[in-house]
């Protein structure tokens, strides 16, 4: 009896796993390759089905009792239904469907001079719009009107073409995405090498400010019909297009014919207009772009780049600790520092610490939450947002959060140093401090908005390989009074002059 009640229970459990079996196709998409959502979903409703009818069949031959048909029934349909409605969220109301999230791709693709013909090019346009409307939360009623001229414009030339490179797909569908002023919804062509002008370092380091391209301005590129860029704010827009202009690729991406002289257009610090004319011949790779401008410069480019990406330095003459980071990571090393640094913040009396975010462009949010662990504060709060997941939005209330108190609990004062390319969650690090006035800001204004999207998925485009990223929240500021406006700083100056503005502000 026992034996028959074991070998039940085994087979109950070999069929439930059979009914299941449904889901290894989220597994497939989530760690392998793109599954259509609707072939997903039919896949899995005709499994069930099957399965079910298979189950009634074996139950009948094998002369069960119609109490036992009717619950093994019941049993598996309820089964079924529970993995049909799991493929539908993980398929419609999921922003990672079909996204890179837990693939192991390391984008190293040459998608940028990549050859896709009219066909491949047109796939990846469906594509990337299935995933803009689907993802996106202002897409979420159909596409703005301007963003879907845009895009029937751009189908129309795709259609126009026989082929089209990579670089070029991207900055049609860029032209796109831009029209939604979210800087964290892009596409974006990648390369095996690129190659970089190799006197602007020179210039960068005699003060020169890129101004234009063979007489077109900066500005002229960013607004331009197709525009470049996704932005939030222009001064973002125009380091993004310098940024571009110093490379060969990216004055392809930005139509310059780079078989011909090309001039950049600087102005010096005396207000004078310097011109730089270069051939392609004079583009280097990255390693000889950088040995090329230590020999001229005499500086050490290579140990810039190798530096760690969060270190702190003590000033005991105005009583100042700096913590410099470079990049959002939250991991152990982090953590160490910072902890490190208050300890010797607290060792040495200090009364002010300064955190300099100039050079950085995010990573994840709760490295402020780490710094502000450390400091007197009981509360602080957070931010509202709006989750768009498929058909639904999600809006999750503004929280105040009682503080994870460590250390000793810094009494003194907090500075935050800010230029245009602190970005996204380095802007929301300035956020935290100002909007819960832990703190002032010294510098420039960030580069994105704190009322903005962000939370993106990532997505690699099936032909041409190109990068995609899509916001899937909608995030509103702490202080909710400053909606729509940006981090302004509390002392504003220009970011290279922000560690000057910070010893006068302590001095005085």
């Amino acid at each position: 009896m026992i034996k028959r009640a074991s070998l039940y229970i085994l087979k109950m459990f070999g069929l439930t796993m059979l009914h299941l079996s449904a889901c290894i196709l989220i597994i497939l998409d989530f760690f392998y390759m793109n599954i259509n959502e609707i072939a997903a979903i039919v896949i899995t409703v005709i499994w069930a089905i099957l399965l079910w009818a298979l189950s009634i069949y074996l139950g009948r031959k094998r002369k069960l009792s119609q109490k036992r048909r009717v619950g093994r029934g019941i049993y598996f349909a309820v089964i079924d239904i529970l993995v049909i409605l799991l493929m539908v969220v993980a398929t419609e109301l999921n922003m990672y469907w079909n996204s890179e999230l837990l693939r192991n791709n390391k984008w190293t693709d040459d998608s940028g001079n990549k050859v896709v013909t009219r066909a491949e090019a047109l796939e990846d346009y469906e594509f990337a719009m299935k995933y803009l409307k689907k993802v996106h939360p202002n897409t979420i009623d159909g596409l703005p009107s301007d963003v879907e001229k845009k895009a029937a414009e751009v189908k129309t030339y795709l259609e126009s073409v026989d082929t089209i490179k990579g670089y070029e797909l991207a900055r049609e569908l860029e032209s796109i995405f831009a029209l939604l002023n979210d800087g964290h919804t892009i596409v974006k062509e990648m390369y095996d090498d690129y190659h970089y002008m190799k006197h602007m370092y020179e210039h960068e380091a005699k003060g020169d400010k890129l101004v234009g391209i063979n007489g077109i301005t900066l500005e002229e590129f960013l607004e331009s019909d197709k525009r470049p860029e996704s932005y939030e704010r222009e001064a973002y827009g125009i380091e993004s297009i310098t940024q571009r202009v110093a490379t060969l690729e990216g004055l392809k991406y930005l139509g310059i014919d780079t078989n011909k002289d090309i001039t950049y257009n600087f102005i010096n610090v005396d207000g004078e207009n310097v011109n730089e004319v270069v051939f392609t011949k004079d583009f280097f790779m990255k390693e000889d772009y950088l040995n090329y401008e230590e020999l001229v410069t005499g500086d050490n480019l290579h140990e810039e780049k190798s530096k760690d990406f969060v270190s702190y330095e003590i000033d005991k003459k105005h009583s100042l600790v700096i913590l410099t980071l470079d990049s959002c990571k939250y991991n152990d090393h982090y953590r160490e520092v910072v902890a490190q640094m208050f300890d010797d913040v607290e060792k040495n009396g200090i009364e002010n610490i300064a955190v300099d975010l100039r050079a950085n462009s995010g990573g994840m949010s709760k490295v402020a939450d780490e710094f502000i662990n450390y400091l007197d504060v009981d509360e602080y709060r957070g931010w509202a947002s709006e989750l768009r997941a498929g058909w639904f939005k999600f809006k999750s209330d503004a929280k105040t959060y009682k503080n994870q108190r460590k250390g000793a609990g810094f009494k003194g004062n907090v500075y935050i140093l800010t230029s245009v390319l602190t970005y996204s969650s380095a802007m929301d690090f300035a956020m935290f401090i100002q909007d819960n006035r832990l703190g002032k800001v010294v510098g420039e204004s960030c580069g994105n908005m704190p009322a903005s999207c962000g939370e993106v998925a990532h997505f690699k485009l099936p032909n041409s390989g190109l990068y995609m990223q899509i916001s899937g929240v909608k995030w509103f500021r702490i202080d909710e009074t400053k909606s729509g406006m940006p981090i302004i700083p509390d002392y504003e100056c220009d970011a290279d002059d922000a560690y000057d503005e910070l010893i006068r502000i302590i001095e005085e």
